[in-house]
């Protein structure tokens, strides 16, 4: 059945690779905080806080992009059975779409910009090369 092969298995990984984003972002925050006087609530503020992240703060949360699109994957890839990479792919091209939002509403510097668009889809595939189901068939 085509709901247990593919949709479950892309509805799973994305949100357990949104749920370690989420909370791979607080872990991160509670170990270098927004500036003092930085209103959650409000875009320009975010804005303003994220001009003023160092550079480590910022590879911090790429890996843990990174992270989450592996466990994204590999969730994806246990749920549909390890026969096909499609789950895993499509999972990462669903974590690819969250981290465009993010970047067209909330600026970052280039360099994390064009870093965040391209994390998602090769870790997501990477889990899925690890565990898939590999043909053990002699050739003749």
């Amino acid at each position: 059945m085509e709901i247990t092969r593919y949709i479950l298995p892309v509805v799973s990984g994305a949100m357990i690779g949104i749920l370690v984003i989420v909370l791979g972002e607080n872990i991160v925050h509670s170990i270098y905080p927004y500036p003092p006087g930085t209103d959650l609530s409000n875009p320009e503020s975010i804005r303003l806080a994220i001009k003023l992240m160092p550079a480590k703060l910022l590879i911090m949360v790429l890996v843990n992009f990174a992270i989450a699109s592996f466990i994204a994957g590999f969730v994806a890839s246990i749920a549909s059975k390890r026969i096909t990479a499609m789950p895993a792919l499509v999972v990462g091209l669903v974590l690819t779409l969250s981290g465009m939002y993010n970047a067209l509403f909330l600026p970052h510097p280039l360099w994390f910009t064009l870093a965040n668009l391209v994390v998602y889809l090769p870790f997501s595939y990477l889990a899925y090369l690890l565990i898939r189901k590999k043909d053990l068939t002699p050739v003749s």
